[in-house]
């Protein structure tokens, strides 16, 4: 715990700029290496959804979630919270210990707008 302490306040004080952008561009010097693997720019919440379990109405959560007349909807969450859906659709919902965040899957490319709006001392 005291490694994942220490990982999430230095990597909070990074930029928030994407790896492509920071490092590869800058880069003067690069070398690849030939690899026969799948990948996949999880740089979404749609694309990180591909990951996980879906119910039969869509929904994909990454831990079990409670859904009645709810679909398409993709719930993450990582400190326990029973999270239920109720009538909803298409929505993000993304549960961390310090933050909550509800959107509609359409929006989801503006997350980054919203946090921009959220005081540097609440993020």
């Amino acid at each position: 715990k005291n490694f994942e302490k220490a990982l999430r306040e230095r990597f909070s004080k990074l930029p928030r700029i994407s790896f492509d952008y920071a490092i590869m561009e800058k880069a003067d010097r690069v070398l690849v290496v030939e690899a026969s693997f799948d990948w996949d720019d999880i740089g979404s919440w749609r694309a990180v959804a591909n990951y996980f379990e879906k119910d039969k109405q869509g929904n994909a959560a990454n831990r079990s979630i409670t859904a009645l007349d709810s679909s398409n909807n993709i719930v993450f969450e990582e400190d326990g919270t029973t999270i239920a859906l109720l009538g909803v659709h298409d929505l993000i919902v993304v549960r961390t210990p310090d933050a909550l965040l509800i959107c509609h899957r359409h929006e989801a490319e503006r997350i980054k707008d919203l946090i921009g709006k959220i005081p540097p001392e609440l993020q």
